[in-house]
């Protein structure tokens, strides 16, 4: 999950926003269909599903941020590499923290079998998404 956010994040800077677009339309029919929501289900998931990945999506702008600040050596010790990993690992926990209230509610949506299907169909479709991103670079090197 962690790694599909910053992929996310790392690819909207570079992508069109059209295929930002594209690919955010893609994952909202692949989830639907792999969970099997029904329109009423769906009406009031989406709006806490998106809620969900504007939240990761700023915990892990962070966690790149103080991985990237890392990078820059000038003055930096021991003390204060120490210190960033323990914001690193603190944005971790936040994470885990906003997993667990995010899955309470789903739990208050979808029947908890919909909810395994849920996280089991957010990581096929990331494995979908990276099989087509490796698609288009093959088709990029042959050209």
């Amino acid at each position: 999950m962690i790694f599909f956010c910053a992929l996310q994040v790392s690819a909207q800077r570079q992508m069109d926003p059209k295929m930002i677009e594209m690919i955010k339309s893609k994952k909202v029919a692949f989830i639907t269909e792999q969970v099997g929501l029904t329109s009423l289900e769906g009406e009031k998931f989406w709006p806490v599903y998106n809620q969900l990945e504007k939240e990761r999506m700023e915990l892990n702008d962070k966690k790149r941020d103080l991985e990237e600040s890392a990078e820059d050596k000038a003055a930096k010790t021991e003390d204060a590499y120490r210190k960033l990993t323990m914001e690193i690992v603190a944005t971790h926990l936040k994470e885990a923290k906003l997993m667990e209230e995010y899955n309470n509610k789903f739990l208050s949506i979808l029947s908890a079998e919909k909810v395994l299907k849920l996280y089991r169909s957010e990581r096929k479709f990331r494995s979908y998404l990276m099989q087509e991103m490796r698609k288009n670079d093959d088709d990029k090197g042959k050209k």
